[in-house]
């Protein structure tokens, strides 16, 4: 009796076995789909797979996916090979990823890429100019994507000036790497995106940004320094109802003031530092780390992360008060800097978060040989009744190079740890690396329950320590 069973046309059936290769038995919209995910290269290569295989990447099942990198090739031959591919594929275009040095003589071959129409629907575009000045991004390239963006990244670009940015239905992330936009200009552009997620700016140098979005959940940030002098003055919060996450990645470099105006969902917030000078919560302010008015507080706050001098035990008191239901901390310190554990804790003034809610304490360049250091790890050993966990991070600068039994074993008095508050309380003394802010990537990886916990991240750039 005849198998009449056929597979789909083009099944390529002299060069794979389809009884094995089950993948080829998909219809051509899943296999394209598949192939659009892959890295540029490898979703050429799948041409060379079988004649099954062979039209996919060249088709319009396949959305594009160009990522034109140094993985793709050699500086000098990056834009040919573009050129090449916007000519062969038909399109439509799920990204579109250029870094490449913008070169002035270039900017008629680049402005031709983003009028291709093999670019039509685009999901992502992300630009990066590689020289030290700014490439001027062609205002038809927004107007014409931004019905269709996802995720816009541009890095060493000039926004376009236009009187009114066009509107972003679709944009969930907004990444912008020191590009030269006005700061009207960029509170438009957030304000136009109807489901704006995250935003992150880095090196952006602003003398004062307000944020105004329904929608928006989480904003990273940096800001360049210019001979020594801070650019970037104020942040101003004002009315951002879903908003959970607020990470200054390098607080010394500023804004030198943020107020919180409205954000009644900010759950994760860090990191602080001496940097930030005025720090303001509703009618509550913190100026230089140090609470000045402790009038309102916000409930709602879970994680904090805090870089502090010494650790300063005063100034960590004052943001647990501030943040009475907050359930994890993490505290970088600086040894080589003044310590100052000068406040004598009363235990009989009860602070909320440490009777009921701390759960996680995270302390990052611990010097066993400084007192200030051991009473700060101290505190919360002794004082916080719900503590579960608690990581204590060696810097590993020679002086506790073995880390052995015996050192360890030397740390268990000095850290009282046989007076526990918290009998079930873990613990831990690890090696650690220099303590470094979180990923910039943290951002927008609104599935990270915790930003500044690195051993739950999957970006592949974070270092972990053991």
């Amino acid at each position: 009796m005849e198998d009449d069973r056929q597979g789909p046309p083009g099944d390529g059936a002299e060069d794979l076995d389809l009884d094995l290769d089950l993948i080829s038995r998909l219809p051509d919209e899943l296999l394209g789909t598949v192939v659009s995910l892959l890295p540029t290269k490898d979703g050429a290569r799948t041409q060379l797979l079988s004649r099954r295989w062979r039209p996919l990447w060249r088709s319009s099942m396949a959305p594009l996916n160009l990522i034109a990198d140094y993985h793709l090739s050699e500086k000098d031959s990056r834009a040919a090979l573009v050129s090449r591919i916007l000519a062969d594929h038909p399109g439509p275009a799920r990204r579109f990823s250029i870094q490449l040095m913008f070169l002035p003589e270039s900017f008629d071959e680049v402005d031709g890429w983003f009028r291709s129409g093999t670019l039509a629907g685009l999901h992502q575009l992300e630009a990066t100019n590689l020289r030290n000045s700014y490439y001027p991004l062609p205002q038809h390239a927004l107007v014409r994507f931004a019905p269709t963006l996802r995720v816009l990244s541009l890095g060493g670009c000039r926004f376009p000036d236009l009187a009114r940015p066009p509107s972003f239905p679709h944009l969930n992330q907004l990444i912008l790497y020191d590009v030269g936009i006005s700061e009207s200009s960029l509170q438009s552009v957030i304000s136009g995106c109807l489901v704006l997620q995250s935003v992150s700016l880095h090196n952006m140098g602003f003398g004062r940004l307000c944020i105004r979005s329904p929608t928006l959940r989480s904003i990273g940030f940096y800001a360049p320094r210019t001979q020594g002098v801070t650019t970037f003055q104020e942040l101003v919060i004002e009315d951002a109802p879903c908003l959970d996450r607020l990470l200054p990645i390098y607080p010394d470099d500023g804004p030198v003031t943020i107020r919180v105006i409205r954000a009644p969902k900010l759950q994760i917030l860090g990191f602080l530092s001496e940097g930030i000078s005025t720090l303001q919560f509703g009618t509550t302010v913190f100026q230089k780390m140090f609470a000045v008015s402790l009038t309102t507080k916000m409930y709602t706050m879970k994680i904090l992360a805090l870089d502090s001098i010494g650790p300063n035990l005063d100034a960590v008191i004052d943001f647990l008060k501030c943040f009475p239901c907050l359930e994890k901390l993490h505290v970088i310190s600086h040894p080589q800097k003044a310590m100052n554990n000068v406040r004598k804790f009363d235990p009989l003034e009860q602070i909320e978060c440490l009777e009921l809610h701390l759960k996680k304490v995270v302390l990052k360049n611990y010097n066993a040989d400084k007192s200030p250091s051991v009473d700060f790890a101290n505190f919360f050993i002794l004082n916080a009744k719900v503590l579960e966990e608690m990581e204590i991070g060696v810097l590993d600068d020679g002086s506790y190079r073995c880390m052995c039994d015996k050192w360890m074993r030397d740390q268990h008095r000095p850290l009282q740890l046989d007076n526990r508050a918290s009998q079930n309380a873990r613990i831990e003394l690890k090696r650690d690396g220099k303590a470094i802010p979180a990923n910039h990537g943290h951002t927008h990886d609104l599935s990270m329950a915790d930003p500044f916990d690195n051993s739950s991240c999957g970006c592949g750039k974070c270092v972990r320590y053991s």
